[in-house]
């Protein structure tokens, strides 16, 4: 093999080894990337959940006096209900 020869091989198996490891780096920022975005869209969800339970816990608490004897004595008394006298 002559040395002209030998230069070409090393040049090729160089830019090779270079592309490599350009695309892994591109690939590792990527998924980086996706994993952050992830996380950050999890993060929303659960903040959204806990949200939402607040929500389901006020307003099981206010069904609650909806329904409770003094409330709807309330509104009894509220649309013309009155006591019969004996």
């Amino acid at each position: 093999m002559d040395e002209q020869k030998k230069n070409r091989i090393a040049a090729a198996v160089t830019v090779n080894v270079i592309l490599l490891i350009f695309f892994l780096a591109v690939a590792a920022v990527y998924t980086l990337a996706e994993a952050v975005t992830k996380m950050k869209y999890a993060k929303e969800l659960k903040e959204e959940i806990k949200r939402y339970e607040q929500l389901t816990e006020n307003e099981e608490d206010y069904l609650e006096k909806l329904q409770s004897e003094e409330h709807l004595l309330y509104l009894a008394l509220k649309n013309g209900y009155v006591y019969k006298s004996e």
